[in-house]
């Protein structure tokens, strides 16, 4: 400090070529060998707490003299709050400095020394996480000061004086180095400016404006030494003054004449102006030769201007999201995620309040922009990132032309989803709205009828792919097939992404319609209630498919002997007696159900050697259904398909009188069946995505769906399509076109074999016809073996 307030010092000279480096690093190694020494702080870091040494080097950081001391400044911090033992952040000759800095740190524009700025913005970031009472530190929200905040001890003012008060110093206007230690000099020329009779006047003040506006004179005054033990622990209030580039003296007098005049007296007024006549004409500017800071952070300008998110910490780790160097961007991301995931409900509505969650989606949207429209969309699914630092191999190599923006894309979706998984419910819920908003409905919706639509579909399907935070998934969920939980009406539509997702599987691009069905097939996989709910059971739990009118003779219906059943148990008053398996799934009909898909296909269209061989087919469906399983455990869903206007339920719902109404499907499962129906006119390619789809949701658990896609018994009303009845069409057409061609069967399996090697040919009438038989024969075996899955998880 002697050597700081020197007049011969030459502020100019790099501080890489004084001895200032080297002292920092004794200091650091005495204070972290004091530590080892003693079980309770010592009298060095006693001594560095009491006379609050950080801030001067805060305040030489600040004015960035000699030149490159902000960074030694920094680091300096850096190793010594991270190394502590001792929890230090709450002290206030610790956190004042450590805001000032914060408030430095601003990568808008980029700071050529970002690096190092990160990495201490990283460090305080863990230093709240480890010590969650210091959350409110980085919270830069004002506290209201009472006029015990305003009195000082002499002695206190004593000890300061002796550090940083040089009364024969003169002031040197050719050294900027010296133009904050010259503040604080003159500032304590009048130590008697806050005497007795001026305090019995501030308590005495009948507004609290008045007080205010009072101390805001007296603060403006104050060094910044002996101003941090005499104001409150606010940072707003600490910076407002001595850390604001731009006080304008003006307005902040004419605030005071103004509550004046409205809340005080002549006495009030005149100590008022005395203090006005003690201000510097120069105000308590530090950042004079550091003015490009104040130029480039506009939460500089005015201290008055409140701030959206009040949370410096949170606002410096945002200024770096947009860094041009990856390290220094992933940095702040880490840190940003810990901000976001303290336990502090207060700090959750901070963050959830602040610009975050709408930075994150803009970035979001302008990766997605970026992506070249002549990407290759079957390269789409074979990126493999994270948002860390384990994927260079995307980053830095050339995959396939665009896989760079390809891979920022999906490393910053990664992110965003990882954020939301980790972060407070609050600002998870929020981030997750407003990309869905900002994203998915203005961004993605509009590019599903352009003419990149098959890129777009490629990279949708691959997100929900990816995506893990159930938070996010159920805003995507809105965004798929709309909030409303109502069936729609034939031909009104009342989601518009479904109905273009739907219309897209009906295009002539082959392409269009393989991506559209993946897209699909992902959105089931989410196992998202919302989304199974709208597309397939709001229509099927009403049961409306099912003819009860039929006579008894032709009725199959697994879950009658299960009612049966029932009556039996209740009959019997055995309450021992809990029913945990569903006899809709375990029907005692088993083997003419799977029987029934087995004999669909005539022997003279069969290609596998063993017809009947569905046993090969059963280990991969287990093991997908024991996931299933666990996935939909918390679905609700009932264990039977039962008639919902059974005994006295028909009373109070009129409307689900079945045989009045007309049964409805829905548009998706339409759909599907209008693709299973036209498998002889469509591609090897196309029919292998619409089965897989359809393989998926028989498999899920849910008695409805179950029995109207698996139950080939199932008595339906009359005018109902039911997935056992397109195929019997689809076996009706191939038994009609295939036996034409010479040599048929010799054919089927010549093609079978090939596609097996996957050699496939240009698609020819002929070749479309044996791949449909290929694909309708491997279909019913599946079909037959997900039946029996099941049913043996059932019984």
């Amino acid at each position: 400090m002697n050597f700081y307030v020197s007049h011969l010092t030459d502020c100019k000279v790099p501080v890489q070529n004084t001895s200032i480096p080297r002292h920092l690093d004794v200091l650091l190694e005495i204070l972290l060998r004091e530590e080892k020494e003693e079980n309770e702080p010592g009298p060095c870091l006693e001594y560095l707490l009491q006379h609050k040494l950080l801030d001067l080097l805060a305040t030489l950081a600040c004015a960035e003299t000699p030149p490159g001391m902000r960074t030694i400044c920094l680091a300096f911090l850096r190793k010594f709050l991270g190394r502590s033992k001792y929890p230090l952040l709450h002290h206030t000759s610790i956190y004042a400095p450590i805001q000032r800095l914060v408030t430095l740190c601003n990568g808008n524009p980029p700071s050529p020394i970002e690096v190092e700025e990160v990495q201490f913005l990283l460090t305080i970031c863990f230093l709240v996480c480890k010590y969650p009472h210091v959350t409110n530190i980085i919270n830069d929200a004002p506290i209201a000061q009472t006029a015990s905040n305003v009195v000082k001890k002499d002695n206190e003012r004593t000890e300061i004086q002796k550090v940083t008060y040089i009364p024969t110093r003169r002031r040197n206007n050719s050294n900027p180095l010296f133009e904050p230690l010259d503040t604080q000099a003159v500032t304590l020329v009048n130590p008697n400016l806050f005497d007795k009779e001026q305090k019995k006047l501030l308590r005495s003040s009948r507004t609290f404006n008045v007080a205010a506006q009072y101390d805001l004179s007296r603060r403006s005054n104050e060094s910044i030494s002996s101003r941090d033990e005499s104001v409150s622990s606010s940072p707003l209030a600490q910076k407002s003054v001595c850390d604001s580039p731009s006080i304008d003296t003006k307005s902040s007098e004419q605030g005071e004449e103004k509550n004046e005049r409205d809340s005080s007296g002549n006495k009030i007024d005149e100590h008022l102006q005395n203090l006005r006549d003690l201000r510097l004409d120069t105000d308590c500017n530090i950042y004079d030769d550091t003015s490009y800071v104040a130029g480039n952070n506009p939460s500089l300008k005015s201290p008055k201007m409140p701030e959206k998110s009040k949370c410096l910490l949170l606002d410096a780790l945002m200024s770096y999201l947009n860094s041009a160097d990856n390290m220094v961007r992933i940095r702040a991301c880490e840190g940003i995620m810990v901000l976001a995931s303290l336990d502090d409900p207060s700090f959750a509505q901070t963050v959830a309040r602040s610009e975050l969650s709408s930075i994150i989606s803009s970035r979001l949207e302008n990766l997605f922009n970026a992506i070249p429209a002549h990407v290759d969309y079957l390269e789409i699914y074979n990126v493999d990132v994270t948002w860390g630092l384990d994927s260079p191999l995307w980053t830095k190599e050339k995959k396939f032309p665009g896989c760079r923006q390809v891979a920022a894309f999906f490393m910053w979706f990664d992110y965003c989803d990882q954020l939301m998984r980790e972060a407070q419910m609050e600002f998870a819920e929020t981030l997750a709205r407003t990309i869905r908003v900002m994203f998915f409905e203005r961004i993605v919706t509009p590019a599903l009828a352009d003419h990149h639509v098959i890129l777009i579909t490629a990279l949708i399907a691959k997100c929900l792919k990816e995506m893990s935070s159930s938070i996010l998934c159920t805003e995507v969920s809105y965004w798929l097939v709309g909030q409303e939980r109502d069936p729609d009406i034939p031909n009104v539509w009342t989601s518009p992404v479904l109905h273009r997702l739907i219309e897209n599987c009906f295009s002539d691009s082959n392409d269009l319609t393989i991506e559209t069905l993946k897209l699909f097939e992902e959105a089931i996989d989410k196992r998202n209630e919302h989304i199974l709910h709208c597309l397939l059971l709001i229509y099927l739990s009403t049961r409306m498919y099912y003819d009860n009118t039929a006579a008894d003779s032709a009725i199959a219906s697994w879950s009658d002997e299960e009612d049966e059943r029932e009556k039996e148990k209740k009959g019997s008053l055995d309450l021992s007696y809990e029913q945990s398996h569903s006899r809709t799934l375990a029907p005692s009909n088993i083997h003419r159900v799977i029987n029934c898909f087995l004999s669909l296909i005539p022997r003279y269209l069969q290609t596998d050697s063993d017809a009947n061989n569905y046993e090969k087919y059963m280990p991969i469906w287990e093991r997908q259904y024991s996931s299933v399983l666990s996935d939909c455990a918390l679905m609700a869903w009932p264990l039977e398909a039962v008639m919902v206007d059974d005994s006295a339920s028909s009373d109070s719902r009129p409307e689900a009188d079945h045989g009045s109404g007309r049964f409805y499907m829905g548009p998706f499962l339409s759909m599907l069946f209008d693709k299973i129906s036209n498998m002889p006119r469509q591609t090897y390619e196309v029919n292998v995505g619409i089965t897989g789809l359809i393989s998926r949701l028989a498999l899920l658990p849910h008695p409805y769906l179950h029995e109207f896609l698996l139950n080939p018994l199932l008595p339906l009303i009359p005018g109902t399509k039911s997935l056992f009845s397109c195929l019997q069409k689809v076996v009706k057409q191939l038994v009609s076109e295939i036996p034409k061609t010479p040599e048929s069967k010799a054919m089927l399996t010549e093609r079978r074999q090939r596609l097996l090697d996957d050699c496939l040919q240009e698609e020819e009438k002929g070749n479309l016809l044996y791949e449909s038989a290929i694909v309708t024969e491997d279909f019913c075996k599946d079909l037959a073996a997900i039946a029996y899955v099941k049913y043996h998880h059932s019984v």
